[in-house]
């Protein structure tokens, strides 16, 4: 993605996770988008994109996207927790050797001219322990 594009953000993120979805024979029918980074200083760094299809990673560095996917049978469990001036959020997944790993994000409650943010927010709030999509974290076998 070039800085430069008429598009808007979302689309353009939507638009790459199509392409990504036909070059790999998955048929995504739910997008929801949110700004998310590691720190306070760096918490709109990467956007995360929770699917039916697993979860995809947006970083951002001089005006160029790098996206990284994770297939929904890898992911445990999403939960988001309120704090002082932001929301935490915490994802277990599988490793490809099998080990559960746990990553933390800080999130915005809001960011301004981006609804989707909060929408996705809000989706995550509701969740309150359920998966995201039905057949999301089944992992009885692990």
């Amino acid at each position: 993605m070039r800085k430069g594009d008429k598009m808007g953000l979302k689309d353009r993120l939507e638009n790459e996770l199509f392409d990504f979805a036909k070059e790999n024979n998955l048929t995504i029918s739910d997008i929801r988008l949110m700004y998310a980074g590691p720190t306070m200083r760096t918490r709109h760094t990467l956007v995360l994109a929770f699917t039916n299809v697993g979860m995809f990673t947006f970083q951002f560095k001089l005006g160029e996207a790098e996206m990284h996917f994770l297939d929904k049978s890898k992911l445990h469990k999403i939960e988001m927790r309120k704090k002082t001036l932001v929301y935490e959020l915490k994802i277990q997944a599988y490793t490809e050797e099998n080990k559960l790993e746990e990553g933390k994000y800080l999130v915005s409650k809001r960011v301004m001219g981006r609804k989707w943010h909060q929408e996705t927010v809000n989706k995550l709030l509701s969740l309150e322990g359920r998966a995201l999509y039905k057949e999301e974290f089944d992992h009885e076998s692990h």
